[in-house]
């Protein structure tokens, strides 16, 4: 009697303890609903963020509304704090259309003329970002979404062909050059057999020009330590063969151990192209690894008048290119090829099956996944971003308008030169143009081209960056954004015109 009472206590108290769980459960089932946006609201939020977009988008092609964008220095707006409860939805997008839209540098404007601009981030691109993030599209490894990767392998395929890759590469789509960089220079480590023990030996060998990326790369893969040699350039800044084959030799006599050399299709700073087929030569006669960044030259291949730039690339054991910059894609979108694709997987895929994934079949000896090719597991469904486009526009717009871009540089730099006022170190071989005002008499050069770059910099209907070589300081232009077009550049060459003469006519009235 005593132990029925007993068990009947106890169960009443477990089916009190259950009603409260459920309760609570229910009561946050609740409380958390707003997540699951209604369709009302999502209508809502699409027509305020179309009314931020179609903004930018006719503000960007008013030459006076220029990308750098200037706040008030003394009160800009306060950035919501973030806090426990909500907001109302109107405030949000206010304070994000305030610190996004209407803020800092826009890399997309057609007078961004610095550094390597982002393409522009054409619409379809966008949505090739918006569609797979609202549906949550994993491309870690296949399962169910063999058809995405194989478009995701398609997309890769394509640019592979374009520069001439044999049957076997493989290939990745990462978040930048960065990633690329140093997914290639791990490969690169691992097919050398290199042992931590001789880090200190081996040799990396690229010019003052080579992107810094390399750098972080081989910090990032453990090869902080090794050496890093400075091939001599050519008068077009130019990596020369003959100097790469000089500092192989010395350093083999040395007892030291060539590794890896790291060749540009279009340096940041001058545009150059390092003559790739003839430094594949002496990476073969030395058994070198040659990886080529062609972040920012290498979409210019689909231009006919620039395919012998790219004679050799078919010989390189890996490379990077940037749909985000050629192809006018947003940020976030780098091609690694490997030419060996064993190699890539051998370095990336894992040694064997993880516990949570035992007993699933997620891998296939027949379909590589992207997380057996590259270091990322949870990654974006990237490939999107660039076959909307290409599906929708098709491969001949892109290049009518990377060929647009060769032109304008060219054309800019036609307009310099006849002017008599300017030095130009040389002539653009893809969209980069290097320039410098002539100073007054008695006026150091470098002095007077720093104070016109600011004076560009200062109104904000263009921008420009510098660059300096041997110590003397150029202004640069870069036209590569899909919405530059010849006014633009009109409109650069005026400005600079302009505060050109400013400039001169202060300085000599101050003597």
């Amino acid at each position: 009697m005593g132990l029925d009472f007993v068990e009947q206590g106890r169960e009443k108290m477990q089916e009190a303890q259950e009603d409260n769980l459920h309760q609570t459960l229910m009561d946050l089932r609740m409380k958390t609903s707003v997540l699951e946006v209604p369709q009302v609201e999502r209508e809502k939020m699409t027509s305020r963020t179309m009314e931020m977009v179609n903004t930018y988008d006719d503000n960007i092609r008013n030459l006076t509304w220029g990308p750098m964008k200037t706040l008030d220095k003394e009160s800009p707006p306060a950035i919501g704090e973030i806090k426990e409860g909500p907001t109302d939805n109107d405030s949000v997008m206010q304070d994000f259309n305030d610190h996004l839209v209407n803020a800092g540098l826009n890399f997309g404007h057609p007078t961004f003329l610095a550094f390597i601009p982002t393409g522009g981030g054409i619409y379809p691109a966008g949505l090739g970002a918006f569609i797979p993030a609202i549906f949550s599209t994993f491309t870690g490894f296949h399962g169910k979404n063999t058809t995405i990767i194989e478009m995701e392998n398609k997309v890769i395929k394509w640019v592979a062909d374009l520069f001439g890759y044999p049957a076997g590469h493989a290939g990745n789509i990462s978040s930048s050059a960065s990633l690329s960089t140093l997914t290639a220079v791990a490969v690169a480590r691992d097919s050398k057999e290199l042992k931590a023990a001789d880090f200190h030996r081996c040799v990396i060998y690229c010019t003052e020009f080579t992107h810094f990326v390399v750098l972080k790369a081989l910090q990032a893969v453990g090869l902080r330590e090794a050496i890093l040699r400075t091939v001599p350039v050519d008068k077009s800044f130019k990596m020369t063969a003959a100097g790469l084959e000089k500092q192989v030799m010395e350093d083999k006599d040395a007892g030291l151990l060539p590794f890896l050399v790291a060749a540009t299709v279009g340096t940041t700073l001058t545009g150059s192209v390092d003559p790739v087929n003839d430094i594949a030569d002496v990476c073969d006669r030395h058994q070198l690894w040659l990886h080529v960044d062609a972040a920012y030259g290498g979409f210019f291949a689909l231009c006919e008048e620039k395919k012998q730039l790219f004679v050799g690339l078919e010989r390189t054991d890996s490379m990077v290119a940037n749909p985000h910059k050629g192809m006018f894609l947003p940020f976030g979108v780098s091609v690694l090829l490997v030419k060996d694709g064993r190699k890539l997987q051998q370095c990336c895929s894992m040694k064997q099956t993880p516990l949570c994934f035992k007993g699933c079949q997620l891998f296939s000896a027949e379909h590589l996944a992207p997380s057996e090719l590259s270091f990322e597991l949870s990654r974006p469904y990237r490939a999107a971003q660039m076959w909307l486009p290409l599906k929708m526009f098709g491969v001949g717009v892109f290049r009518e308008a990377l060929k647009e871009k060769l032109l304008l540089a060219r054309y800019f730099y036609g307009k310099l030169k006849g002017t008599g006022q300017f030095e130009l170190p040389l002539e653009p071989e893809l969209s980069v143009v290097l320039f410098r005002a002539t100073a007054p008499p008695g006026v150091n050069i470098n002095n007077f081209n720093q104070q016109l770059l600011d004076g560009l910099n200062s109104d904000g209907k263009i921008f420009m960056t510098p660059a300096v070589l041997s110590d003397q300081f150029y202004l640069r232009v870069c036209v590569l954004c899909f919405r530059t077009h010849i006014e633009h550049v009109d409109l650069c060459f005026s400005l600079i015109q302009e505060k050109r003469l400013h400039l001169w006519e202060s300085l000599r009235c101050d003597a």
